[in-house]
């Protein structure tokens, strides 16, 4: 009740034009139970102050937990559309990025139970296969079985890469306005690129408060207080 209360209260603020009293009790909110539509809305919150990083993390965290959220996947094109930057990966394969696109399209919970359930599916046509009498009825189900095992397999393995990805969160968001890009973890380093905020980058190592992250072709390090985890 306390919760339902608080974010009327938000959505109130939000509605007078107080965005920045109702991204705090948003915040509240998801201190105690995180939810895509209030990560929604705080992403609203934080855009109409322009807080560009911030509404992009909040839109990459409702996704996180609904992905087929269209509004939020709206917004979050449309706040991306805003940044300064816009890097592309030209190494990176269609293939890749059309298979991650199918992998994010569900969430790790309905892959799994898909997984699951297409499992079963499988076992019941080879039971079938193995004792029905009819020919046409044994090669259907064979067929599907097989069908059935492959896709099994592959949302298998769609639900353990979103596990692995939410568990590591690597992708990260820039929070501050201008980074420039080290060779090394340390500030005598020499600049390599500059991204600035809201830019989505990829972090694959981290030594200290340092960590090395990887957007489009570049690879270089910043410290971790610029940046924020998804």
């Amino acid at each position: 009740i306390f919760l339902t209360t608080l974010f009327a209260q938000a959505n109130a603020q939000y509605a007078e034009g107080n965005y920045a009293e109702a991204a705090v009790q948003y915040e509240q909110i998801l201190a105690e139970q995180p939810s895509a539509e209030v990560y929604y809305n705080l992403g609203n919150a934080y855009f109409k102050q322009g807080e560009l990083a911030q509404s992009i993390l909040a839109y990459e965290r409702a996704l996180r937990l609904k992905p087929s959220y269209k509004d939020a996947q709206y917004n979050l094109q449309f706040a991306q559309s805003r940044i300064v930057d816009n890097i592309e990966d030209t190494q990176s394969f269609f293939l890749s990025n059309w298979m991650r696109a199918v992998r994010n399209a569900l969430s790790m919970q309905v892959w799994m139970w898909l997984s699951i359930s297409l499992f079963d599916l499988m076992l019941l046509g080879f039971f079938l296969f193995a004792f029905s009498q009819t020919v046409g009825l044994r090669k259907t189900a064979f067929y599907c079985s097989i069908v059935a095992l492959v896709i099994s397999i592959a949302a298998c393995v769609n639900a353990s890469s979103l596990y692995q990805r939410d568990t590591e969160r690597a992708e990260a968001i820039i929070t501050q306005g201008i980074v420039n890009a080290k060779s090394s973890p340390d500030r005598s380093g020499t600049d390599l690129f500059t991204i600035h905020e809201g830019t989505k980058v990829v972090i694959t190592e981290t030594i200290g408060d340092w960590c090395c992250i990887h957007v489009g072709n570049n690879i270089g390090w910043m410290q971790l207080a610029h940046l924020e985890r998804i």
